[in-house]
């Protein structure tokens, strides 16, 4: 007997990069408890006030303690994060909002094997939404990273943001 299995696309299959083992993202994975990891990055994102992407719900609660805005940003953009269009706007607001140290930001991101993901989406920010954040960004970045060929993945960036989300206009557009 045949059994075909369907293996959930990842930024690692679209960035041409392998998945590795993570001790990051393994701890950020207890962090999140029983429930799945992505979704609860969403949630955990949605909680600090970016509403880039809209879970399930958006619980009442503090901000997870031990987990930096630089990490969450990471965690999102790993290769082992299924393939999700909506956390590229997620991402770039968070970019564009939080505080962060882009030196240390883009360290992270090429430790973790995030940084080909990273720069595609830098790539797609329109130039009139790179503000402070995303500006000194890629200003750190000197260049492409090794071996970044693009992502295959068909992506308007003029979509990114348009306008700024508030929680009952995220909410509103998922109740429909």
């Amino acid at each position: 007997m045949l059994v075909l299995v369907s293996s959930t696309s990842t930024f690692g299959a679209l960035s041409g990069n392998p998945l590795h083992r993570s001790f990051f993202r393994e701890r950020v994975g207890r962090m999140a408890g029983a429930g799945a990891l992505d979704d609860w990055l969403v949630e955990e994102a949605n909680v600090r006030g970016y509403l880039g992407a809209v879970g399930s719900v958006v619980p009442d609660r503090a901000p997870t303690i031990g987990l930096s805005d630089e990490e969450l940003i990471i965690a999102l953009l790993m290769p082992h994060t299924p393939t999700d269009g909506r956390l590229f706007k997620l991402v770039v607001r968070m970019l564009q909002r939080a505080t962060f140290d882009p030196q240390s930001l883009w360290f992270q991101a090429r430790r973790e094997r995030a940084d080909r993901v990273l720069y595609w989406v830098l790539q797609q920010v329109p130039e009139l939404e790179r503000v402070t954040g995303v500006s000194a960004l890629l200003a750190v970045i000197s260049g492409p990273p090794r071996g970044y060929r693009g992502l295959k993945f068909n992506y308007d960036g003029s979509r990114l943001l348009r306008r700024p989300a508030t929680k009952e206009s995220v909410w509103r557009a998922a109740r429909r």
